[in-house]
């Protein structure tokens, strides 16, 4: 109980907004409007988000803080499509996908560089590239990011041309069945898109060729961390999970990480960095409520948190 106060503690005193309020719907009833109250509070009036990607500090709309928005959507599943946050973000995503490249080009923006940002994510001007055919199209697809954007426009289909919403999938599935070298951050987005499909032999398919024969270990990194944590948590999500047996050691080997790596504070740190010391403690702050969040909401689903010891959280 003391390890779980101190994760709650440290959610509601130094957390970002978003996830303070996430912990709070999880594990103490919050009503889902309120949750998307706060989470709206992010978003611009073009119908993109602004702020919520740790690894960009710049304040305004880019579809890459856009996409960090949607995990939260997604980890909600039940925002009504008619709620004027989805009925503003959608158009918003739909704008700006580029149906000649099959992706959407421009996650960021060029003034992403005028703020602190991760390396990885610097604006470098480039022209789209025009596929010289439908296999050179799915052979440059890039899934980081794009597979979560296609999700989050199956999710809400209604408000999405047909034509379109069948263009993009086809792409998304196209690219999966190329039984492609997947990568960490494809994968984490090819998983939002893939649960998102109403489908369900087409889901059943797509699962086993992404997880099956025990591929999701060898995407890890050799020195086990929180990154490779965060990743499997979002991978394996609950006890449900078809592919939950294939991978049982594993996480039940991350819980047991999860256990011992929690800070004094309460929280979990990244095992990973980038920036300048001042910048840096900032974006940590960041990144621990985010993590300490995911981590204690997952250990939550797998009933390693005592359901006694959660009835006992109040007036933290």
């Amino acid at each position: 109980m003391e390890q779980f106060n101190k994760a709650a503690h440290f959610l509601k005193t130094h957390a970002q907004d978003i996830d303070k309020v996430m912990f709070e719907h999880f594990f103490e009833n919050k009503p889902l409007n309120e949750v998307v109250d706060i989470l709206t509070t992010y978003q611009n009036k073009n119908g993109g988000f602004g702020t919520l990607d740790y690894d960009i500090g710049y304040p305004y709309s880019c579809l890459k803080h856009t996409e960090s928005a949607c995990r939260y959507i997604f980890a909600l599943k039940h925002i009504p499509e008619n709620h004027p946050l989805i009925k503003r973000l959608i158009p918003y995503i739909v704008e700006n996908y580029n149906s000649i490249s099959g992706e959407w080009d421009n996650l960021i923006v060029p003034a992403v560089n005028d703020y602190p940002h991760a390396p990885w994510w610097r604006y470098d001007e480039k022209k789209p590239s025009i596929p010289k055919s439908r296999a050179d199209l799915i052979d440059h697809y890039n899934p980081n990011t794009n597979s979560a954007l296609a999700g989050m426009l199956v999710k809400y289909s209604s408000f999405v041309p047909k034509e379109i919403l069948d263009r993009i999938t086809a792409v998304v599935v196209d690219k999966i069945k190329s039984s492609y070298v997947f990568g960490q951050y494809g994968m984490m987005s090819d998983v939002y898109f893939v649960n998102a499909l109403k489908e369900e032999h087409l889901k059943k398919d797509l699962l086993k060729t992404l997880m099956g024969d025990g591929k999701l270990i060898s995407l890890l990194d050799g020195n086990w961390g929180t990154e490779n944590a965060y990743k499997l948590c979002h991978w394996i999500d609950t006890p449900e999970h078809p592919y939950y047996p294939m991978y049982k050691d594993a996480v039940q080997s991350n819980f047991d990480f999860l256990i011992g790596s929690q800070e004094v504070d309460g929280s979990w740190s990244p095992n990973w960095s980038w920036g300048e010391p001042e910048v840096w403690s900032r974006v940590l702050n960041r990144l621990k409520g985010v993590l300490t969040f995911n981590f204690l909401w997952t250990l939550k689903k797998f009933d390693c948190i005592d359901s006694e010891i959660r009835a006992l959280i109040t007036d933290i």
